[in-house]
């Protein structure tokens, strides 16, 4: 989407020129609407107009009286919640109770955040702060509230979400250090209305209000069209759906197939823009009037020079001083930014996506040659775009275009560099290479020390997310040190930010490959939350959940078991909390945890995982349908994790289907970032090709393991602190899928290597010994393959030595790979003529299986009878017909309880039998042990 400004004029004179042999009024634009707001639709939805009764809030009302009419001199309350769900409406009325109540209620103007405080009215005062997000002057608003005063202060605050802007608010502003605990608090507003009051309710009192309003016949709820008819919808939906209906009442030409009612306003709308210009003498088209009005949602048209600032972009043929005069006259609304000319945020922002999205050269045309003040204007509307639109298709890439575009016309001007960090709506490893950009812009702008802090924190968060990890490790460090100095002149102000900084570090060297480095970063970021005073508990709660998150994921790598039960049960109750505070904004840290924790448990416990997997998958799913281009990654990690616990318990086919909706959306997300999801796919790649094998569906195994392998040896070329080891994990996936193919020539060479490689980890002193035991095992069992016995002893006894150490320390964790490990180890023995030597280990798998079995059946129950097998081949070799017969027996019945209908089982059985009939005939076996 890169156009250049002359192309961008020229493509601009081009339209004008082709639209005008055309132009024509559209059939029914002659037709008369009954009265001036049947005329201007979008403006029946201004909750400044409260033409529809408040109702359905009366809990929310409470909660805020509450919270005012305490004795605390000074409190701040956020409420978030999407656009349309009635945040500015309840403002609204709850400033109206609290001026009945005897409180000066002050609704604070964008740009007079500051001047609001100075002027505070005498008595208790009531500030009410709509946009929070975007107010750059908020803390200096917050640093003059920090000042006595006589009466009580309150602050009621409104956002989308509490993203990054509110975190920097707590070192940004000092009011924080003059309140206690309970005096700083947020709250989520209901997605939906009181359970008292259905969506019919709503419905029917909008209809009748907008029918009284327009002095149209009421055409009742059954004549409005919902987009969500199991209910749930926005109240801003239900009230469009409502006037639409009206507006088709009153005789208005309303459209049947948009596929909203908030689309269906808009296209009645831009009719009656096109007979407002063809009124004011403007020779304009459908398309070009909504072009005009997109661009002016985005661009801004509070003046003359605005207003034709932007017909010259978009129509530069048309007359400038009438244009102007039209654009100006159309009705607006109260919007973040000023006044809307389309009506409400929603409104323009489906607007902008619409018109724009589908455009390179209105693209062009709107964004060339921007003053840096227009420029920070677009990053805020394209930050909004990607909160609040990023499930319209093409609104995530529009907004995307629109940040480069408008990096090229700000430059290094600091705010509008701080604001596209501060409304980026961040997932848990989000970050482009644009964001890489404008990072070294902000840190190369920074004016003073704690904007040079964010920013090298900023930098090096978005270096990490696009596995620049050298770097990021390198500008992480420099940050840190940045925080700790200004930390240390007021640590309590500027711990979250020390806090954030140090648990950025450590991811950095954890995504290196450095645990022990990761592992002591993130435990001082602990140690820094616990010593927050108690009136900090609230901010230090977001930190620490997403330090207690990191940590987890490390100590996977380095702790023990007890130490990630621990920290997980500390951490999951508190991202319940902070996703009850602002759930757009946490459920994606709650669904990282949730899938995180099912890894570990996997490994160990994996009946335990299956219901935190399925919980991620079920979030997942959700933030998808809010926001399908910022929440893929989640979807994809939850699962693959969720089959991976699947076929820990031997449910393999159940795991297909996960498997594959994974490597779908892998596929996609790393054509698009592959830098970001390469490593991603890879992972999904080896997950599926491993239940392949294990299915017996070789060839498609073979083809996505050895994917998987081109894969991961490029990333550890590229990487190989941080990818050998899943390098050396495809390569023995790939290993065993040819040994079960009968392939063990094409096995071998694999195996070798990744031994070497997980020797070579093991030397360094990396974690994952236990994944050497397995190599060097599966090694033991290829060269028996290949008719090299003597061969095969020596590393399967070297990993039944290390997986000794490792289940002492962990039985749950390791038992089945050393019952595993002894078995192979019995058999290379037998296979070396060495039989009376191989009794001692198969015994003792026999033993350990048998004890595992007791425990969990289902999952360890098949393990058994391989082992009973393997010791009644054992001493059929030495000729101990009584004891091989008695554990035949036992193969048998552990063989009739596995039977469930399915083939392999039954051909299990079936062997079970034949064996028992060949040891009864005290006939040695002609074939090999069970591997």
């Amino acid at each position: 989407m890169v156009v250049s400004e002359l192309s961008t004029r020229l493509a601009a004179a081009v339209r004008a020129a082709r639209a005008a042999a055309g132009r024509g009024l559209p059939q029914d634009a002659a037709q008369d609407v009954p009265r001036d707001d049947a005329a201007w639709p979008t403006t029946l939805l201004d909750p400044a107009r409260e033409l529809v009764p408040f109702l359905g809030r009366e809990r929310e009302l409470a909660e805020l009286t509450g919270w005012a009419e305490t004795d605390a001199p000074t409190r701040l309350r956020l409420v978030v919640a999407p656009a349309g769900y009635g945040k500015t409406r309840l403002a609204q009325e709850f400033g109206r109770r609290m001026a009945a109540a005897g409180w000066a209620v002050v609704p604070v103007a964008r740009g007079k955040e500051a001047a609001a405080a100075r002027t505070r009215p005498p008595g208790d005062v009531l500030f009410v702060v709509d946009h929070a997000a975007t107010r750059l002057g908020l803390p200096a608003m917050l640093d003059g509230l920090a000042r006595p005063a006589r009466g009580r202060t309150r602050v009621l605050l409104l956002a989308r979400v509490a993203g990054e802007w509110l975190r920097r608010l707590r070192w940004s502003s000092s009011l924080w250090d003059g309140l206690d605990r309970d005096d700083a608090t947020q709250t989520a507003l209901d997605l939906r209305l009181d359970p008292q009051v259905p969506d019919a309710v709503v419905l029917d009192t909008a209809v009748s209000a907008f029918a009284r309003h327009l002095g149209a016949p009421d055409p009742g709820v059954a004549a409005v069209r919902l987009t969500d008819p199991a209910g749930g919808s926005r109240v801003s939906d239900l009230h469009a759906g409502a006037a639409l209906a009206v507006l088709a009442a009153a005789g208005a030409p309303v459209p049947d197939d948009e596929p909203s009612p908030l689309r269906g306003i808009l296209a009645v709308a831009a009719r009656t823009w096109l007979r407002s210009a063809r009124a004011a003498g403007l020779d304009l088209d459908l398309d070009e009037v909504q072009d005009v009005v997109a661009a002016a949602c985005l661009l801004g048209v509070e003046d003359a020079a605005a207003a034709r600032d932007v017909l010259h972009r978009v129509v530069p043929g048309v007359p400038v001083r009438a244009g102007a005069r039209w654009l100006l006259s159309l009705p607006t609304a109260p919007v973040e930014l000023g006044e809307g000319p389309a009506g409400a945020d929603r409104f323009g922002d489906l607007l902008v996506v619409d018109r724009l999205g589908g455009s390179v050269a209105l693209v062009g045309s709107c964004t060339w040659g921007l003053s840096r003040r227009v420029a920070l204007r677009v990053v805020r509307v394209a930050r909004r775009l990607e909160v609040e639109l990023s499930e319209v298709p093409g609104a995530t890439a529009l907004a995307a275009e629109l940040l480069r575009r408008a990096a090229d016309s700000y430059g290094d001007d600091p705010r509008a560099l701080r604001t596209a960090f501060l409304l980026k709506p961040r997932s848990v490893a989000d970050a482009s290479p644009d964001d890489v950009d404008r990072g070294e812009r902000a840190v190369a702008a920074a004016k003073d020390a704690v904007g040079r802090a964010e920013a090298l924190v900023d930098l090096g968060s978005a270096l990490r997310d696009v596995a620049r990890l050298a770097e990021s490790v390198e500008v992480l460090e420099t940050g840190v040190a940045a925080w700790r100095r200004i930390a240390a002149g007021d640590p309590d102000r500027y711990r979250t930010a020390l806090v954030s900084a140090v648990n950025a570090l450590g991811t950095a060297h954890w995504r290196s490959g450095h645990a022990q480095e990761a592992l002591t970063a993130q435990r001082e970021a602990v140690e820094l939350c616990r010593a927050a005073p108690e009136r900090d508990k609230t901010w230090c709660e977001a930190e620490m959940a997403r330090v207690l998150l990191s940590l987890n994921v490390v100590l996977n790598d380095v702790g023990t078991p007890q130490d990630e039960d621990e920290t997980f049960a500390e951490l999951l109750p508190i991202l319940r909390t902070l996703v009850g505070r602002d759930p757009r904004q946490w459920a994606t840290f709650l669904t990282t945890a949730l899938s995180n924790r099912s890894v570990t448990l996997t490994e160990s416990r994996p009946e335990e995982a299956v219901p935190l997997a399925q919980e991620a998958v079920e979030l997942s799913r959700r933030m998808v349908l809010q926001a399908p281009e910022r929440h893929r990654f989640e979807l994809g990690f939850a699962l693959t994790n969720l089959a991976n616990a699947y076929a820990a318990l031997g449910r393999d086919r159940e795991a297909i289907a996960p498997l594959e909706e994974a490597v779908a959306l892998r596929r996609e997300l790393s054509r698009e970032n592959a830098a970001a999801h390469t490593w991603t796919l890879a992972y999904s790649l080896a997950s599926l090709g491993a239940v392949r094998s294990r299915l017996g569906d070789h060839d498609e195994a073979v083809s996505l393991e050895r994917e998987a392998v081109l894969l991961r040896r490029t990333l550890a070329k590229e990487h190989p602190a941080r990818y050998r080891r899943m390098l050396a994990a495809s390569l023995s996936n790939l290993a065993v899928t040819h040994s079960r193919a009968g392939e063990p020539e094409e096995a071998l060479p694999l195996e070798r290597e990744a031994v070497a490689i997980r020797r070579g980890l093991a030397e360094e002193g990396q974690p994952g010994e236990e994944y050497l035991a397995s190599s060097l095992s599966n090694l033991g069992v290829l060269y028996s393959e290949l008719g090299r016995p003597a061969d095969a002893v020596a590393p399967t006894e070297e990993a039944v030595s290390r997986l000794r150490r490792l289940a002492r320390r962990d039985p749950d964790r390791f038992e089945p790979d050393l019952a595993d490990a002894l078995l192979n180890l019995g058999a290379a023995l037998m296979d070396a003529r060495r039989s009376r030597d191989g009794v001692a280990p198969t015994a003792e798998a026999v033993r350990v299986r048998r004890d595992l079995a007791r425990r969990s059946p289902d999952r360890h129950l098949p393990g058994l009878a391989a082992a009973l097998f393997n010791l009644v081949t054992v001493h059929m070799d030495l000729e101990e017909w009584d004891t091989a017969a008695e554990h035949a027996q036992e193969v048998v019945d552990v063989r009739r309880r596995l039977v469930d209908g399915s083939y392999a089982h039954e051909q299990d059985l079936l062997r079970a039998l034949d064996l028992q009939s060949r040891v009864r005939r005290s006939q040695v076996s002609a074939g090999r042990a069970v591997r």
